[in-house]
C-alpha cells in the first residue's frame, strides 16, 4: 500500500502552514514533520534531545531516523520532513531562504521548496509578515522508503 497524491499533498500543506505560523511567531523554526499512518491519518512530529537550544541538524537527523524506522516497520505510508534552509542558487529562487519539505512515500521522493521572506515591523511590539513564493519540486533519492525505487 502506498500514499495517494492527495495524501502526500495533505502532508505538504501541513508542513507549509505550520512553518508559516512558526516564521510569523518566531522568525525561525526547528525541523519538524508529519507522518501518514496506514489508516490515512496525518500526525504531527517533532523531536527533542533534552537541550534548550539544540542544533537543527541533530533534530533533523533524529526525525529522519524515526521516519526510516517507521517506513521499514510499516508504521508510515508517507512522511514529510521540513527544515529552514538556504535554497541552492542553481534553482534561481525568488527568495534565498526557504522551507524545504522532504516528501516521501513508496516510489516517490521529492524535496519541495517554498521560498520565503520575513519582514519585521514595529519598534516596541515587533510583528512579522511572511511572504511565500511558489513551491517547486526537485526529485531526490529516497531516504526513508529504501526498499523501492523512486519515480
Amino acid at each position: 500500500m502506498t500514499a495517494s497524491p492527495q495524501q502526500l499533498h495533505e502532508l505538504l500543506v501541513y508542513c507549509i502552514n505550520f512553518s508559516r505560523t512558526m516564521l510569523e511567531k518566531a522568525g525561525d523554526f526547528y525541523p519538524f514533520g508529519a507522518t501518514l499512518s496506514p489508516d490515512g491519518k496525518v500526525g504531527a512530529t517533532g523531536a527533542y534531545n533534552g537541550q534548550e537550544h539544540p542544533g537543527p541538524r541533530e533534530i533533523y537527523q533524529m526525525l529522519a531516523s524515526a521516519y526510516s524506522a517507521g517506513a521499514r516497520s510499516g508504521e508510515f505510508l508517507g512522511v514529510a520532513l521540513a527544515a529552514n534552509v538556504n535554497i541552492p542558487a542553481q534553482f534561481s529562487p525568488v527568495f534565498p531562504d526557504g522551507v524545504r519539505v522532504h516528501l516521501e512515500s513508496e516510489g516517490f521522493s521529492r524535496f519541495m521548496y517554498v521560498p520565503f521572506k520575513v519582514t519585521v515591523s514595529g519598534l516596541l511590539k515587533k510583528s512579522r509578515a511572511v511572504e511565500m513564493g511558489e513551491p517547486f519540486a526537485v526529485q531526490v533519492q529516497p531516504q526513508f522508503f529504501l526498499s523501492t525505487r523512486h519515480v
